[in-house]
């Protein structure tokens, strides 16, 4: 018996239904931490039978694999020049635009910190998609440490602002502060 949530006939489309799947454990990911994610949970929201979900995605813990894939690409930062990279990411990660997207990769790497099953998957996807790209494209002396430092100003902005919603962000002193960090960033570069 068929699911009344799955598609049948020519509306049911494997890649279509992945990507719901993905783009729903997205949302989970951002919003909760992964043990209070479920799998039934991403089935529900992305309309699906939970059967669908490990069919294409194998475990919870694959799923999350394929959620953070992508999610921290260094490129999607990066103009022509490097001259602007400062101002760039701290932009992205004390904006309020990435919240209205429904994925967050740096909560998502945020929430992952404590949890030691995933913490290292986390961290060697930042590393593979931000840390070495950036560290490649930095000219000069200690490029990899330079990267790293850029690295760790990002993820200090995002607990600060998202992971302890600290006031000191907001308003005029937040402003000051976004520009002291953006200089911060820049040095690094």
């Amino acid at each position: 018996m068929k699911s009344s949530r799955e598609p049948t006939g020519p509306a049911r489309n494997a890649a279509q239904t992945r990507e719901r799947i993905l783009a729903a454990a997205r949302v989970r990911f951002s919003r909760h931490s992964y043990e209070n994610v479920g799998t039934r949970d991403v089935a529900a929201d992305a309309g699906v039978d939970a059967a669908l979900v490990s069919r294409y995605f194998g475990s919870k813990e694959k799923l999350f694999a394929a959620v953070i894939e992508g999610g921290f690409r260094v490129e999607e930062h990066l103009s022509e020049h490097l001259s602007g990279l400062g101002k760039h990411l701290v932009d992205q990660v004390l904006g309020d635009a990435r919240e209205a997207a429904g994925f967050d990769a740096l909560r998502v790497l945020l929430r992952a910190a404590g949890n030691p099953a995933i913490a290292p998957l986390v961290a060697g996807q930042f590393q593979r998609e931000f840390v070495r790209p950036l560290a490649r494209l930095l000219r000069g002396r200690d490029a990899e440490a330079r990267a790293a430092l850029i690295a760790a100003y990002v993820i200090g902005l995002a607990t600060m602002r998202h992971g302890l919603d600290a006031p000191a962000w907001t308003g005029a002193s937040g402003r000051k502060a976004a520009a002291l960090a953006a200089a911060a960033i820049q040095a690094c570069v």
